[in-house]
């Protein structure tokens, strides 16, 4: 079953391949996937052209559920995406062509999760040394989920890199059900800082993550504060303030 979930996350994950990818929401547009937004929270997709090669995709979320208000800094202004000012108005029009969700498997739930303590665990790095709870404990914690076919997972690794050099006294770690062996180019090549944590299903089997990336920040005391799937660039400021306020905490 696991497999399966990974499959049709793999296939959600390639998608946004392909040069930069905007999204269209309550008349915003955001690089990647906006923050705190989800396949969960999207009750249509629909495209919109500008008739000259260009187009975006809009996600009309779900009745009950609307965009936070400090999300909205995160959008990326109209000027900077090209044929905005026709998409902006097939989207007032309330045309574009629609598509039916089918497919996406969403097993991740991030309500369960935010504001308990993350699960006790007990891994081991490519390295071999063990990592648990009490190695955690004391200072904030990032936890990235990718693998090696997923392109937006290896995309956003230089800008977690970053967050290392940014905020040096936070532990990091990536996880992925990839060998040691499989994911070892990646990793030294492009590379990858984090320490990794190979051939293991137990984070994956835990939060029932399938579509990657996804991004945990927990607090100093081991509260899971913050989660995230898919990255952007509105993601990854979003995810980085987020993570400078636990560091600050």
């Amino acid at each position: 079953m696991f497999l399966i979930l990974i499959a049709v996350g793999a296939g959600l994950c390639s998608a946004q391949t392909a040069g930069k990818k905007y999204y269209l929401v309550d008349g915003l547009f955001f690089e990647g996937m906006p923050p705190c937004v989800s396949s969960d929270n999207v009750a249509t997709f629909i495209t919109h052209e500008d008739g000259v090669g260009h187009e975006v995709t809009e996600l009309r979320l779900r009745k009950g559920f609307a965009l936070p208000e400090d999300v909205r800094k995160y959008a990326t202004p109209a000027g900077e995406v090209l044929g905005a000012e026709a998409f902006l108005m097939s989207y007032r029009g309330g045309m574009g062509k629609k598509w039916p969700i089918s497919g996406a498997v969403q097993t991740l739930k991030k309500e369960e999760w935010i504001g308990k303590a993350f699960p006790d665990f007990k891994v081991k790095d490519t390295e071999g040394k063990e990592w648990s709870n009490t190695d955690v404990t004391g200072r904030p914690m990032v936890l990235n989920f990718w693998y090696t076919g997923c392109g937006p997972c290896i995309r956003e690794m230089p800008e977690l890199n970053k967050w290392m050099e940014v905020y040096p006294d936070v532990t990091y770690l990536a996880t992925t059900f990839d060998s040691a062996a499989q994911i070892k180019k990646i990793v030294e090549s492009r590379p990858f800082l984090f320490t990794q944590i190979a051939d293991d299903l137990f984070f994956f089997e835990t939060f029932h993550v399938s579509g990657m990336p996804v991004t945990i920040l927990v607090d100093k005391k081991g509260i899971i504060r913050h989660i995230e799937q898919g990255t952007g660039t509105a993601k990854l400021r979003y995810m980085q303030d987020k993570l400078q306020k636990l560091v600050s905490e």
